[in-house]
């Protein structure tokens, strides 16, 4: 099959084998594009492998990401490629996934097609605003300018969506915004709305109010709870209200937003008034949620429990508000009266749960219910489960099950070294079931060490007796600039200090141990030291 003549032939076969299994392209690419070149060049694939292309396809789904490299390489050898755009708007919802093989495309065969060309870069560029690759947004806002062609107001939302997700990088949103007011959108109101949405993320509530009250005649009720919501994300409630009070119209999420604002700064009898205020036809569940979780943060159960049974509809975060409520306040057994009976449980409700009794000192129900969770649930526990689930094996000296745990962490390649403290957990299990040197080959293998890993391994250490060993890691830990954080450290060193006496004098060098006990005793004045640097 040839490529049509009014069209350059950009592909041709290289290498056909006998066996018609494996076919290589090349991409005769611009000189100054060399690495697009490469990855096109690299396509392969597989005769075969079934590609869904046209009879699998006709729903106008687009093809699993994983499959993408081969179904470009039969469209290029095929020169479908170059006859329509049909497949190539099946295909860029998926581009995102390959960013190279993106860049390729927009740069090679976007512009062969001067009508579609910047309804394909929009496409590309409303793919990349809700994937994990929004910088190829811009990428392929600039290939439009390359080709000659302009942004139309499809064009600037979903650019300027992408823009909201790199707040570290502000200047690139400024870039967008006046490429708005240069090309005349700004009176679009989907642009002028996600201008706002962009500063509102980026907390820069000044020029937010600027943009708004500079195109005050194009907003709409969208623009309104944009202004709103942006404020009460900065926790600016005063003009939160101000701007509420003044709003033209209102609806459910208005009137949501000022709930939710006065419930999570604790100023629930503002929050009621307003709830109360609100039209009974414009409460929803959102609303609802967020005056339960009001009322459970601040410990005010009974007033939690008593608007959670009165909902006209529940959701799943009704529910795990109310238990999470219970169990942040120790009253498991309210906990578990609503979990029993909820219709349906996601991986926060058993984590909360399973935290809760962790919390409470009920070690055995924390592992009684994380089995459970094994066999009758197929929801998969969190780092945050796993860490409670640790932490109860490491208090009932569970070693077997806190094995079993490890390998799961290992299984779905868990990250130890985040926020979640997943590493301290298990340096924490180990070394009080009495395995010191498979928590130091843990700790040993964190890329990032931080003070509750330095903690967990000193304690460890120090309730096993290893008192050189402590002491050692305790000064590696002044070496390495990390500092105590608080009152723990010096709490587990006083509290072990009997156990280590009674280890330094045991033995029949007496000399060489008291020296031991000294310098462990004046751990407490290194601890100070540390933290007063």
């Amino acid at each position: 099959m040839g490529s049509s003549p009014s069209l350059p032939r950009l592909v041709r076969p290289i290498t056909r084998r006998k066996s018609r299994c494996m076919v290589k392209t090349e991409v005769e690419a611009p000189s100054n594009n060399n690495r697009t070149g490469n990855v096109v060049r690299s396509l392969k694939f597989s005769n075969r492998q079934t590609i869904p292309l046209r009879g699998q396809n006709r729903n106008g789904m687009a093809p699993p990401p994983r499959l993408l490299p081969l179904l470009l390489g039969r469209l290029v050898i095929s020169g479908d490629l170059l006859r329509s755009t049909a497949h190539l708007r099946r295909i860029v919802p998926i581009l995102p996934s390959h960013p190279h093989l993106a860049a390729a495309l927009s740069t090679l065969y976007f512009p062969l097609f001067p009508s579609s060309c910047t309804f394909l870069h929009n496409l590309l560029i409303q793919a990349s605003a809700t994937s994990p690759s929004p910088r190829l947004a811009f990428a392929a806002f600039s290939s439009i300018l390359r080709c000659g062609e302009a942004p139309d107001r499809f064009t600037f939302p979903a650019l300027l969506k992408s823009a909201s997700k790199l707040a570290s990088f502000p200047r690139t949103g400024a870039q967008v915004h006046a490429q708005t007011v240069r090309r005349g959108f700004l009176v679009d109101v989907f642009v002028f709305n996600s201008l706002l949405a962009m500063y509102a993320a980026f907390r820069d509530t000044s020029s937010m109010r600027e943009v708004f009250h500079s195109c005050a005649g194009v907003a709409d009720v969208v623009s309104w709870n944009t202004m709103l919501g942006g404020y009460v994300k900065c926790g600016d409630i005063d003009n939160a209200r101000r701007l509420f009070e003044e709003m033209p119209q209102r609806n459910g999420v208005s009137w949501s937003a000022m709930v939710g604002a006065y419930a999570g700064s604790g100023e629930l009898d503002v929050a009621r008034e307003i709830f109360d205020e609100m039209p009974a036809i414009g409460r929803n569940v959102v609303t609802w949620n967020s005056m339960i979780t009001g009322f459970a943060r601040h410990g005010l159960l009974p007033l939690a429990r008593k608007m959670f049974d009165e909902m006209p509809v529940r959701n799943l975060v009704s529910w795990n508000t109310m238990i999470r409520g219970y169990a942040v306040n120790g009253d498991m057994d309210g906990a578990r009266e609503l979990f029993d009976v909820m219709p349906e449980k996601d991986v926060v409700s058993w984590t909360c749960m399973i935290s809760g009794y962790a919390q409470a000192g009920r070690y055995a129900e924390t592992l009684d219910l994380f089995r459970s969770m094994q066999s009758e649930s197929s929801v998969r526990p969190n780092e945050v489960t796993m860490v409670s689930v640790l932490s109860a094996c490491a208090h009932v000296t569970a070693l077997e099950e806190g094995r079993w745990a490890h390998a799961f962490i290992d299984k779905h390649k868990m990250v130890l070294d985040n926020e979640f403290n997943l590493g301290a957990a298990l340096i924490d299990m180990y070394a009080k079931c009495a395995r010191t040197d498979m928590a130091v080959k843990i700790f040993h293998s964190l890329h990032q060490k931080n003070v509750s890993a330095w903690n967990a391994l000193i304690t460890g250490l120090a309730i096993n007796g290893d008192v050189q060993d402590c002491i050692s890691v305790f000064e590696q830990m002044k070496r390495s600039g990390e500092k105590p954080n608080d009152i723990t450290f010096v709490d587990t060193i006083l509290r072990y200090e009997l156990v280590l006496q009674q280890q330094c004098f045991s033995s029949t060098v007496e000399k060489d141990n008291i020296t031991k006990y000294k310098r462990l005793l004046h751990v407490e004045a290194l601890v100070d030291a540390a933290r007063s640097e």
